[in-house]
């Protein structure tokens, strides 16, 4: 495998590269294109040239927010760069015909991969292109494929980005190569790095990548709410500084807004969900070249023959001085070329994630010879102790946010003496999981249970001890029931049990298993053998009736106060009872 990369400025220039170089046309020849020249007609002269002087060549290509050449970061150029394989077998694919980009991710993978296809390099449009969408599509349909590449760029006008081959330039559609070969070896990487700051947020509304509003306000007016009106009168190009970063399978992934809507929505460059916890993101140019040393010392040992880099524009933009530090360095391993883009693709061995805000990294080999050359990074930029110190600042503060919050939440949905949820937390959840059974028809059951004659044990033997009979409730609840079902305080010595996936016969069983450990327990307090009972009511949601699980509820209180009116301690599962309490 060989990599050469050459500056294209005129077709005279390229042919005598092409001769000087003896770059010969081949099947195993691919041609990556990454251009800051966003005229068409440019695009499809470039394209003919390669269409008529190399017909046998795999080529494809994206627009750009800058190009990387041996290391070197440039911006308004075009960077070409020719990979000679021995055995890998190389095939293109482009369309612009689909509905969405999930059957677009579908179709690309089904037309390109083959049984030791062992990674993907895409480009997609980076204006309209969905990435999570489409690498969903591609991993419904190869899990195993790496996908590395990204989001095409237009140089930061956000007006028309294009992907090509030698035969097709679209500016709305997708465009890819599989590598396969049994003897490829392929190592991926990224690095991130910005750091998440201020309280956790939650998307409120949302609709794929456009997001409404966050924490009941709209997205534009929560950028000026917590960053400013500067900065808000800046958007969409000032949010590449300030992402939104969410968590997913362990990554920190950022979400940076790339359109904004005259409803103060903003069009984010992946999707986000209605749910989803976000915070600020803010870029500390220590914190992301600090790490640098890291990701380059992870190639060590591993067959590398040539590197490609896919980063994000946001790291050029944010530090343009000092973005070469990080790609540079990869150069003294292996050619490394590549180019910004307005999203990046990195394969987990979870998933498959589009990223922003990141430099992602493939590494391919066809040797199995190991890289041991140890490369050290070198850099005269110098940092900045204020810079630091506010960062540590930001980073300790939203700690410390993160702490409160956590405490906070558990304070509003937690009952503090049993510790079980309280009925603030059982009203917002039930309604959830009623949503969630109905939707994939499974059986949802509620249990209602009450202490008999509490009362009695609060006059005889004090209220502490009630409390350490409440307690002893809660523990025998917690050890009895699954992890699934949700146990809730319901207010005095009431409780109720919600159990997904039970129908009535089930809940039944377990309501009376309940009361059978509840009336062989005797709890100890200084000198007094205390035992108590229970009495319980069961009901089973009925989705044809019943709109809302306060419905079910009612039926499990009043099957519950039959049982009181029964002789209490046992368990009653009718479903129409009196009205009358015990």
């Amino acid at each position: 495998m060989k990599t050469i990369t050459a500056y294209f400025t005129s077709q005279i220039h390229l042919q005598a590269f092409i001769k000087q170089n003896d770059i010969q046309d081949s099947s195993q020849l691919l041609i990556q294109i990454f251009t800051s020249n966003n005229e068409l007609a440019a695009i499809t002269k470039l394209t003919n040239f390669f269409a008529n002087h190399f017909p046998l060549a795999q080529l494809i290509g994206s627009t750009t927010d800058g190009e990387i050449k041996d290391g070197y970061v440039s911006t308004n150029k075009t960077v070409i760069s020719f990979t000679l394989f021995e055995k890998v077998k190389l095939k293109t694919y482009i369309s612009d015909t689909f509905e969405n980009y999930y059957q677009a991710g579908q179709e690309l993978a089904s037309a390109l991969v083959e049984e030791n296809s062992k990674v993907i390099i895409s480009f997609i449009d980076g204006l309209e292109g969905n990435g999570e969408e489409y690498l969903k599509g591609i991993h419904s349909i190869a899990s195993k494929i790496i996908v590395a590449g990204g989001l095409a760029g237009d140089n930061a006008t956000f007006k028309k980005t294009y992907i090509f081959t030698k035969e097709k330039v679209v500016s709305r559609g997708v465009v890819g190569v599989s590598l396969s070969s049994e003897s490829l070896n392929v190592f991926t990487d990224y690095s991130f790095n910005w750091i998440a700051m201020g309280k956790k947020l939650t998307i409120t509304k949302a609709k794929d990548n456009r997001v409404f509003t966050i924490d009941g306000r709209s997205a534009v007016d929560t950028y000026i709410y917590y960053l400013g009106e500067d900065i808000g009168e800046q958007l969409p190009y000032i949010g590449i500084e300030f992402p939104l970063i969410i968590q997913r399978d362990g990554l920190d992934i950022a979400r940076a807004p790339i359109g904004r809507e005259e409803d103060g929505s903003l069009i984010f460059a992946g999707n986000l969900h209605e749910g989803d916890e976000v915070r600020f993101g803010y870029g500390d140019i220590d914190a992301i070249l600090g790490r640098t040393q890291t990701h380059v010392d992870k190639l060590f040992n591993v067959p590398v023959e040539t590197i490609f880099i896919y980063s994000c524009m946001a790291r050029r933009r944010f530090i343009p001085e000092a973005i070469e530090y990080e790609t540079l360095v990869y150069n003294q391993i292996a050619p490394t070329n590549g180019f910004y883009t307005y999203g990046e693709f990195y394969c987990s061995p979870e998933n498959k994630e589009l990223l922003n805000q990141s430099m992602s990294l493939l590494a391919l080999s066809e040797s199995s010879t190991l890289s041991n050359k140890k490369v050290t990074l070198h850099s005269n930029h110098k940092k900045s102790s204020t810079v630091h110190a506010l960062s540590h600042l930001i980073s300790v503060s939203t700690q410390e946010i993160d702490s409160i919050q956590k405490e906070l939440k558990i304070l509003a949905s937690t009952d503090p003496m049993t510790k079980l949820y309280n009925r603030r937390y059982f009203t917002d959840i039930s309604t959830n999981i009623f949503q969630i059974a109905k939707r994939e028809q499974e059986s949802l059951s509620i249990i209602m249970l009450d202490i008999d004659k509490f009362k009695n044990i609060n006059d005889t033997f004090g209220h502490r001890t009630g409390d350490s009979v409440l307690i002893k409730l809660s523990k025998l609840l917690q050890k009895a029931l699954r992890t699934s079902d949700v146990i809730c305080r319901y207010g005095g010595e009431e409780f109720v049990v919600l159990l997904p996936q039970t129908d009535l016969d089930g809940s039944a069983v377990v309501a009376e298993e309940i009361r059978k450990k509840v009336e062989q327990t005797v709890l100890k307090i200084e000198k007094n053998s205390i035992k108590f009972t229970i009495s319980l009511g069961v009901s089973e949601v009925n989705f044809e009736k019943e709109h809302s699980i306060e419905q079910t509820l009612n039926r499990a209180d009043d099957a519950m106060y039959a049982s009181k009116n029964s002789g209490r301690n046992r368990v009653s599962q009718k479903e129409s009872v009196s009205n009358s309490k015990a």
